[in-house]
């Protein structure tokens, strides 16, 4: 670190000593135990500063074991990774403002890049015709560290595929400690199925955004693989990590990370295919037609379960086959509040009801035919479908952003894989394509952006296909020269 500095070490260590003295007789003199912070407050800065690749690598470093607080009635945090993000975004806004040129401009002017940053203003307009401002105010706060921390330090720093393998190590190996500790804590409870939801506590809030999180990163397991030769250490423990992995995605008892890993094999075959360009609007023609359907004279009645014997099974087996009869009650009350919501954007079509504000006014949207006996919310959860929770909060034009952005990155992303001519770049594109689709197959019946363990990873693979493509045609650029 010294050497990047001009002044001499000796007159560095020499000001931080004199520093240190002058805080602590402070501290003593002024009775302000707090100042003896400031010499150790000092050293973070300066490492923040001097070494801002590492720190950018801490936040990995930490996600897995981060904790989410709750701060008052309606504020909750994770911790330490949002104060983290918080610091950086600052970091970042005063670095690119003191090196405007260390992002190109194709970089700004890429479809994604643009896409996201429609996403963003969006959000801040209508957050400024919410229903309730302070909420949507928080929301916006929220999504801008995220964008700035996971998208624009990741554009930063993670410019080739070498880049990520630091990010692949700092993440992997505490994420293995803590499906370590889940499995042992499960394998107390005979890994019981109702017990699946609270043994990855403290780390994760349930058995969802726990198994998103181990499905959202298995390509990259598959990715690392290639790295190292056969037969070395590191590509042994990574085998040993494909099976921890499996072990625990199938012992988190959780219907749409199983769905997920299935499709991985589908999606490579898709994207190396290039078809998201047919079947993007062969599903959107699906998911229309099937919601015209339904509005006709009130035919989604038909659907509403019965109060009695829609419940929350005891046994795995139970759960899948409740689901497909529609007796299971985390399905139906989904769908209660999917009906909800489509009520809720007819009423505000244009700029919604604010983001964040789902859950402060669908109670009144609800179909009381199709409650169960969940459907108070004690947990102050979303609509369970990222994409309708757009709708309702952000209005119709937020939706086809976010649409846009999601279409755009895959179909750029397939297309990417087609221009690269080297199988390293194959490989890593492919990796981050079949992350992304996990992320949005699991944001149908989930709201996981937010959550900072699936959050990060949507906006850093968002960035990492930006990147590789501007790496690629520059390649491609020298070997025409």
């Amino acid at each position: 670190m010294l050497k990047k500095l001009s002044i001499p070490p000796i007159w560095l260590f020499g000001g931080y000593a004199l520093f240190t003295l002058l805080t602590l007789f402070g501290a003593f003199y002024f009775e302000q135990e707090y100042l003896i912070a400031l010499p150790f407050l000092a050293l973070i800065a300066a490492f923040i500063v001097l070494e801002l690749r590492k720190t950018y690598l801490l936040l990995f470093l930490v996600l897995p074991i981060s904790i989410e607080v709750e701060v008052g009635s309606s504020l909750a945090t994770s911790l330490p990774t949002e104060p983290l993000m918080v610091l950086l975004m600052f970091i970042c806004i005063a670095y690119y403002i003191a090196h405007p040129k260390k992002l190109s401009k194709a970089f700004f002017n890429h479809p994604i890049t643009l896409f996201l940053f429609l996403h963003l203003i969006w959000i801040a307009i209508t957050a400024c015709y919410s229903q309730i401002f302070l909420v949507s105010f928080k929301f916006l706060l929220a999504k801008s560290w995220f964008v700035a921390t996971c998208f624009f330090m990741t554009a930063l720093f993670i410019k080739k595929e070498k880049d990520f393998r630091s990010v692949f190590w700092c993440f992997s190996l505490p994420l293995c400690f803590v499906i370590c500790w889940t499995i042992a804590r499960h394998a107390s409870h005979n890994f019981g199925f109702q017990e699946a939801n609270i043994v990855m506590g403290p780390f994760f809030r349930n058995h969802v955004n726990y198994a998103v999180a181990l499905a959202v990163f298995f390509p990259f397991l598959f990715l690392a693989r290639s790295w190292y030769k056969k037969g070395s250490l590191e590509r042994l423990l990574i085998y040993g990590m494909i099976v921890l992995f499996s072990l625990a995605i199938l012992l988190a008892y959780t219907r749409a990370a199983y769905l997920s890993i299935m499709m991985l094999p589908i999606m490579y075959w898709v994207f190396k295919k290039q078809l998201v360009r047919y079947l993007a609007p062969l599903a959107l023609v699906v998911i229309f037609g099937a919601i015209f359907y339904y509005s006709i004279d009130n035919r989604f009645l038909e659907l509403a379960p019965d109060f009695a014997t829609t419940i929350y099974h005891e046994n795995f087996d139970d759960h899948l086959s409740a689901t497909f009869e529609g007796k299971d009650v985390s399905f139906m009350e989904r769908v209660y509040r999917w009906i909800a919501a489509f009520r809720m954007s007819a009423d505000r079509p244009l700029v919604g009801f604010g983001p964040g504000n789902f859950y402060n006014f669908y109670q009144s949207y609800a179909v009381s035919s199709f409650e169960t006996y969940v459907s108070d919310n004690p947990e102050r959860s979303g609509v369970h479908n990222y994409f309708l929770m757009v709708l309702v909060e952000q209005g119709i034009i937020g939706l086809l952003l976010f649409v846009g952005l999601c279409v755009v990155a895959f179909v750029r992303g397939e297309w990417l894989y087609q221009l690269a001519t080297k199988p390293t770049h194959k490989y890593y594109i492919m990796a981050i394509l079949l992350a992304l689709f996990s992320i949005v197959l699991n944001i149908l019946v989930s709201d996981l952006i937010e959550v900072d363990k699936i959050g990060v990873f949507f906006f850093m693979c968002l960035a990492l296909l930006v990147n590789m493509e501007l790496q690629i045609k520059n390649e491609l650029v020298k070997q025409k020269m």
